[in-house]
């Protein structure tokens, strides 16, 4: 019996990472009859047999656990969207900050293209008090991705790349680790890339797992309750408490602290919108 960690999954197939080389495996029927899927991400036993194949045996226990696209054990998602062609969804992005927050992610927004555009001082204050780490590159030039790598090799686990298409994901990553990895163009009709990852590969890099991703654009706001939201925007945290009524919304109460800080400054404006949006669609959700 081997550990190991699944860095591809094929159509079945399983290809775990041990101290002895990549081992291609099957999965156990066992997985399918508890409605379990292995996953990349997935550090596995595994039973090695003649011609170095194999069978995934178990699943140690997850960190976290995504099923669009299939991966786990994200230690780090670095969420890259381009400063033109297309435009910053900055919905989008809080919307994947709440999920990062809520899988005990840590989470770097890298804004890709900066070649095209020196206006970078109003993303940089939108997310000033987030705790997020930013970085403006640009794949086609190199500025800035030394930054970024320096940024990422002193972290640990897996690191996940993520973004709609045409933003650069597969660019930037081929430029931090020497890998050629396929790369689309953006459409000029519609400003979006083409799909070009098909699947999740882990790459080795140093002491790092990095991973090319389909995307986790068709990601859902998790159905949580939706006064556990404010929780997952870390610059709210200081003036948690300190509103005048218990279970404040953050939205119509009288004498709340976290609008007094948005007045003030220190929230800002499009983080504050993207909250009300979250709230009113978990509101709509059915507590049963």
């Amino acid at each position: 019996m081997e550990k190991g960690i699944i860095v591809k999954g094929i159509g079945g197939f399983y290809y775990v990472e041990t101290q002895n080389g990549i081992v291609e495996c099957r999965a156990r029927g066992k997985f399918r009859n508890e409605c379990i899927k292995p996953s990349v991400g997935d550090y596995v036993e595994i039973d090695v047999g003649p011609e170095n194949t194999g069978t995934v045996l178990q699943i140690m226990p997850r960190k976290n656990h995504f099923i669009r696209p299939p991966i786990s054990n994200i230690d780090t998602l670095v969420l890259v969207a381009s400063l033109k062609n297309p435009e910053p969804d900055f919905l989008f992005i809080d919307k994947i900050s709440v999920i990062a927050n809520m899988n005990n992610v840590n989470l770097v927004l890298c804004f890709n293209k900066a070649d095209l555009t020196k206006e970078t001082d109003s993303i940089t204050e939108i997310y000033k008090n987030t705790g997020y780490e930013v970085v403006f590159t640009s794949a086609l030039s190199g500025e800035s991705t030394d930054e970024l790598k320096k940024m990422l090799i002193s972290k640990t686990g897996i690191v996940a790349f993520s973004g709609f298409s045409g933003v650069g994901k597969s660019s930037l990553l081929s430029n931090l680790t020497n890998l050629q990895l396929q790369t689309g163009i953006v459409s000029e009709k519609l400003k979006r890339g083409k799909h070009t990852t098909r699947h999740v590969e882990l790459f080795k890099y140093n002491d790092l797992y990095f991973a090319d991703t389909p995307g986790f654009s068709m990601l859902e706001l998790p159905k949580i309750d939706k006064n556990d939201l404010e929780k997952y925007f870390p610059e709210f945290s200081k003036y948690l408490g300190d509103c005048k009524f218990t279970g404040c919304s953050h939205i119509n109460e009288r004498d709340c602290a976290v609008k007094k800080a948005l007045e003030n400054g220190f929230i800002d404006k499009s983080r504050y919108n993207s909250y009300k949006i979250f709230y009113d669609k978990l509101k709509s959700f059915k507590e049963w």
